[in-house]
């Protein structure tokens, strides 16, 4: 195989996988892939002030989830946890997903290491939820950006059927037509090719929606119970409403998309 040939898994198919990063998405993307039988290798930075391996402190919490992350407590068996000191699973990993904090230069570093870490045939992913995949693919190689694209998976993975996928602009075809495929038959969900614009579709509009409904809030001077109330299941919305899912989505990454 030629140093910078993609390859993409017979059939489709990812039967290993690393997830850069253990937060609200990394974990909840690390136990859907596990539910499905891959195996996954979640990492994270190597400790917070205890010591404490984050990314094992993330299974923890995926396995006390409501709703649960995982389909039986025995699939967080799939899951290995380590930290960004040892990257050497990328070598083995079919798909390497960087989920880690919706910040340009935070993931660019990152996506810096991958490419030092990964194999010539892995494909790479960002689950970012509206940055621009050109902007994180610039500097990489050819042969990275080939592999390169977004995935956009929405909170919580395990029961949101949407999936974005932002190819970027030298991503290979085949790249693109093998996640859709695996996401589609293997991980059950309904995918949307996007274009790399702001926000890409569904939080082009969502954002757009939350932000209007934040305006009309502070011009009639309503509670947030009152938001809420007339925002949800009312009007044929979830019953997370408005204010309830920006907590939901997360005030950090809420705010650089609006």
């Amino acid at each position: 195989m030629e140093e910078d040939e993609v390859r993409v898994s017979d059939e489709y198919g990812f039967a290993r996988v690393a997830v850069m990063g253990a937060g609200v998405m990394g974990a909840q993307i690390a136990a859907l892939l596990a539910n499905v039988g891959c195996r996954v290798d979640l990492l994270d930075m190597d400790g917070d002030e205890d010591g404490e391996n984050r990314a094992a402190a993330a299974v923890n919490r995926m396995l006390a989830a409501r709703p649960a992350a995982f389909f039986t407590p025995q699939m967080a068996q799939r899951v290995y946890t380590g930290g960004f000191d040892d990257l050497s699973p990328l070598g083995e990993a079919d798909w390497i997903i960087e989920a880690v904090v919706e910040d340009l230069e935070a993931k660019r570093s990152l996506h810096c290491c991958i490419e030092n870490a990964a194999s010539s045939w892995a494909v790479i992913s960002s689950n970012t939820s509206g940055l621009s995949i050109a902007s994180l693919a610039s500097g990489r190689s050819a042969a990275y950006r080939r592999r390169f694209c977004g995935v956009h998976f929405f909170n919580p993975p395990r029961h949101m059927k949407l999936v974005e996928i932002i190819p970027g602009s030298d991503t290979d075809d085949e790249v693109i037509a093998g996640l859709t495929r695996f996401i589609e038959e293997e991980l059950g969900k309904g995918v949307v090719c996007c274009r790399d614009t702001p926000n890409f579709i569904a939080n082009r509009l969502g954002v757009f929606a939350i932000m209007d409904v934040l305006h009309r809030m502070e011009q009639a001077g309503l509670s947030v119970e009152e938001v809420d109330a007339v925002t949800g299941e009312l009007i044929g919305r979830p019953k997370s409403a408005t204010l309830r899912l920006c907590d939901l989505i997360g005030l950090d990454t809420l705010a650089p998309t609006s």
